[in-house]
């Protein structure tokens, strides 16, 4: 196998994994409250339709606006991802839900971690095997 397969087939893994993650916790919250809100909207939703994008634009076959697409959606989930991990750091904790029991508030459960840290090295890897794989043969292509 190539190593463009693999690094395609990788950054489809990653991301498919990021999107069945922002879909279980979108799911969890549409049960309770599992997401803090920014402007009233959940921000599992926001990064729910982030992922969505990179999906998209991994699976469409059309070349012209692929990276586009990809590019929007992870700047997206990457600055939430960013800002949420800060504000967690920073915080008494309880901003971003865990993997396995949505908002820690008083929690004395110390070992989970958050998603939004999972999310930011997923999307840095992420960014590094697109640019690797799929933008850079986009980028060969003569124009």
């Amino acid at each position: 196998m190539n190593t463009n397969r693999v690094i395609f087939l990788s950054l489809l893994a990653l991301v498919s994994y990021g999107f069945f993650g922002a879909l279980i916790i979108s799911y969890q919250n549409f049960q309770a409250n599992a997401c803090p809100h920014l402007f009233s909207i959940p921000v599992c939703y926001v990064v729910l339709a982030a992922y969505s994008l990179m999906l998209v634009s991994l699976l469409v076959p059309h070349k012209g606006c692929k990276h586009h697409f990809f590019s929007i959606g992870w700047g997206v989930a990457f600055i939430i991802a960013l800002l949420a991990s800060i504000a967690e750091f920073f915080s008494a904790g309880a901003i971003c839900p865990t993997a396995q029991a949505g908002m820690r508030g008083g929690s004395n459960l110390n070992v989970v971690i958050p998603t939004c840290y999972i999310s930011l090295v997923l999307l840095v890897v992420i960014l590094v095997l697109f640019i690797k794989g799929p933008y850079k043969k986009l980028c060969a292509l003569p124009n």
